[in-house]
């Protein structure tokens, strides 16, 4: 695939994540519950976890997805960098809140989970995307 395949794809599936966090941060907002088959969603919105400093986890979620898609906007070693450093951080972050869910909320989001799902094949496309780097952007690395 080449790079502009993997920006078109992780594009695609930022755009999904822009879309599941906007709706989440709507539903807070508005303090309206969402759509869960299991009630799970709305226990964990209901929960202390579902603010950091009186941010909403939403919020953050909506400004690392579109900063993932203003990097894919570079097609240099910048670019490439900015996109694993987003998309693994938001990852990790990701899968701290997973762990919460499942070990101290005791219900899991099903949103979230899709997200975080989409966020994982986010990181290891832009590994990949990374790894592809033309060599001669990364001489300039180098220098």
């Amino acid at each position: 695939m080449s790079d502009r395949g993997l920006r078109l794809t992780m594009a695609v599936l930022a755009l999904t994540t822009v879309g599941i966090a906007s709706y989440l941060l709507q539903a807070h907002y508005a303090g309206n519950s969402v759509v869960c088959s299991t009630g799970g969603c709305e226990t964990v919105a209901q929960s202390r976890y579902s603010e950091i400093f009186a941010v909403p986890v939403a919020l953050i979620g909506l400004l690392g997805s579109v900063a993932i898609l203003l990097s894919l906007l570079r097609r240099d070693i910048l670019g490439r960098a900015a996109g694993v450093t987003l998309t693994l951080s938001g990852f990790i972050f990701a899968a701290y809140l997973v762990l919460v869910q499942v070990l101290v909320i005791d219900a899991v989001c099903e949103w979230c989970v899709a997200n975080d799902a989409l966020l994982a094949v986010l990181a290891v496309l832009a590994l990949w995307r990374a790894r592809r780097a033309d060599p001669s952007a990364l001489r300039f690395a180098r220098a």
